[in-house]
Formats: structure tokens, sequence, C-alpha cells
């Protein structure tokens, strides 16, 4: 064999080692990557493991094993940015959301997410941006929707508002949330009116929904409609399965009761309350207002004394049993009421001059004159105390 031949086989087989060697080298880097890869799935499912159950720094350092790893893993840097909202970190959330809808700038849970971390860092205009962004990837997604509508009234922009939220109704007029979104929009600007509506029509789809009820009964409370408050409580009341619940509805609904002028019904509530805290001096002395109007003047006097046993400081109970006897023609044990609720500044006035009108009806004018004359030392009357006055204007 001449050198030459020699030479190039030489030449032959240290290429062929060197092919080999890099084929080697090329094996062993594709291995270890997807083992990375795999590697990194396995920890994204405990990080997302850990997130669900609350423990947010374990699923922060386990995100980050899951980049260490595979620095192109869009989930876990989606996954860190729900961990840095979750901690209220906003600042720290914007940074991996932006990174992750720098690929991903088709997913909607992403833009919202990044939307809301922008409104919480009080960038309205970015966060409008990024919410409408969001609806533009899922037009239909409700929560987004509505959050959109929000940054428009946060920006003082209602009549746009009230223009999106009219447009997204007409397209789903099935859908009780935008109904809401929208009535809670015109609470906001005092347009009960406008409100009022929206809530019914909502409460027409979700008859049994007591959230839906306690809204309607608050917008009732707002416009001074009592027996529509009186209604709707009702209904709470008999869906209502806890006791708390069920009482507050009582008292809502003895007061909406007061102030429809039907106090029968409101005696009635109030009796039922008392049944259930006998001690409760408050819901004597409302019993006792509710059966003055209803003139029953008897229980009226019956439950400002127990007032009176239960809470001795609460002298408006005399201006209770006062009135009552007033009405009842029993002017020299009004008087005596009367008197004894003048021992404080703020039922004095009212006292006074109703004990001078018992005077009077007794024939004792000195008397009288010099009840009206105390009474001018002291301030305004209480709208309780109005009320009072009108029943007894009676006789």
């Amino acid at each position: 064999m001449n050198i030459k031949i020699k030479i190039i086989l030489l030449v032959f087989t240290v290429q062929l080692f060197c092919a080999a060697n890099c084929q080697s080298q090329t094996g062993k880097e594709k291995v270890k990557a997807k083992w990375n890869r795999d590697s990194a799935d396995i920890k994204f499912t405990i990080a997302q493991e850990q997130f669900e159950s609350g423990q947010y720094a374990q699923a922060e350092e386990t995100a980050r094993q899951c980049l260490d790893a595979d620095p192109n893993m869009s989930q876990a840097k989606l996954l860190l940015g729900k961990v840095k909202v979750a901690e209220e970190d906003y600042s720290g959330a914007k940074i991996y959301l932006e990174d992750y809808i720098g690929t991903n700038d088709r997913d909607d849970a992403g833009l919202f997410l990044l939307a809301f971390a922008f409104e919480r860092l009080g960038d309205g205009t970015s966060a409008m941006k990024w919410y409408k962004k969001a609806l533009e990837a899922a037009p239909d997604n409700t929560d987004y929707i509505i959050a959109v509508g929000q940054m428009y009234q946060a920006a003082g922009n209602f009549i746009l508002a009230e223009f999106f939220y009219r447009e997204k109704i007409a397209a789903n007029p099935g859908n009780t949330d935008l109904k809401v979104a929208a009535a809670q929009m015109y609470l906001a600007q005092g347009k009960n009116d406008k409100a009022l509506p929206l809530y019914e029509q909502a409460l027409l789809l979700k008859p049994q929904s007591s959230e839906l009820l306690e809204a309607l009964g608050s917008c009732y409370i707002l416009t001074e409609q009592w027996a529509k408050v009186l209604e709707v409580h009702k209904k709470l009341y008999l869906l209502s399965d806890e006791a708390e619940e069920k009482s507050r509805c009582l008292k809502t609904m003895a007061t909406a009761a007061m102030n429809a002028g039907d106090y029968n019904t409101a005696v009635k509530y109030y009796s039922v309350l008392i049944s259930q805290d006998k001690n409760n001096a408050q819901l004597w002395f409302s019993m006792g207002q509710a059966s003055l109007c209803a003139d029953s003047l008897s229980q009226a006097i019956v439950c400002s004394r127990k007032v009176l046993e239960l809470s001795p400081d609460m002298k408006e109970a005399w201006l209770l049993s006062g009135s009552a006897n007033y009405k009842n023609g029993n002017y020299l044990q009004a008087t005596a009421d009367f008197q004894k609720a003048a021992s404080t500044p703020q039922q004095a006035k009212f006292a006074l001059l109703m004990a001078g009108r018992c005077y009077e009806k007794l024939g004792r004018a000195e008397q009288a004159n010099i009840a009206y004359e105390e009474a001018k030392q002291f301030g305004t009357i209480s709208d309780l105390q109005l009320l009072i006055a009108k029943r007894n204007e009676k006789n």
C-alpha cells in the first residue's frame, strides 16, 4: 500500500470518528432536552396543585424550577402570574403575564389576568386595553363584558357604559348578570328608576334568587316603595333557612309595614320577633309605636312599661304611654307620663307641648301656658315625635 493511500485511509478514519462523536453528543443533548421537558411537565403538575391548595410560596418555587428546566414553558409563566396576583404583587404579576402574552396573545384568561393586574396598579388605560382584548378573544364571556363596562364607569364614561350594556343585553337577553351589572351602574348614578326594571327583569328569570331579591328590595327601599319592600322580604323570609336571616327579614318587613301605614301588620311582625327575643327593649318599643298608630292603646301602654322595665333609661317610652293615655282620654295620667319624658332634652319639647295640651283638656290654662313656654327653650321635634303627634291630632 503506497503512502498516498495510507494517508487517505487515515483521514477517512479520523472523519468517521469525529462524525460518530458528534452524533453521540447530539443524541445526548436531545435526551437531556427531553428529560428537562418531562421533568418540567411533572413539576408543573405539582406547582398547579400547590397553587390550587393555597401554597403560593411553594407553587412559585416549583414553577421557577419548571422554567429552569424549560425556559420556554409558557404555562409556568402564566402560573407565576397567577401566584403574584393571589399574593397581590401586581407589579410582579405584570412582568410574568406580559412575558406569557408575548407568545399567547389569544389566551383570553391570560389577557384578562393581565388587565386585572393593570387595574390594580391604577393604570386604567392599559387595563381597558387588555380587557377589550380578552373580550375580543371570548366575546360571550360575561366577566369580560362586565369588566369593560366597569372600566367605562370608573373613567366616568357613563354614556358609553350605558350604550355598551344595552348592546350586550340585547345580544344576551337571558343573561341576568348583565342586567344586574347595568342596574348597579344606574344605582351608582342615582338613577333608581332605570335600575328597578332591570332588577325586576332579572328576577323574572331567576325568581328564587336571594341575591336578586336582596338587590331589588334595596332598590325599593331607596325609592320608598314600602309595600313592595314588604312583598320582597316575605319571599326572602320563606327562602331563608337561617334563623338570623329570618329575623333580619322580619325586622325589615315590620319597618316596611310601618312606613306603608299598615300598622296592624307591623304589630304582627314585631310580636313574632319579641317571641324570639323577649328581653329586647328596642323591639318592645317598636311594637309600642306600631300599636299606638294602630290605635291598640292598651297594648301600647303595656309595651312602654315593658321597655322601662328592661331599660329604665329609655325615657321615650314615656312618650308612648303618654300618647296612648292622651288618645284614650286619660289626660291626668298622660300629663304625668309627658312630664317624665320631659326630663330628657331630646324628648323635652314634644313632651312639654303634649303636657300643655293635656292641661288644656283638663281646663288648666295657666299650667298649659307654663308648659308651652318651657317647650320654647328646646330644639326641634324628631320624626318619631312627629309621627306620634299626627296620630294624636285625631283627638
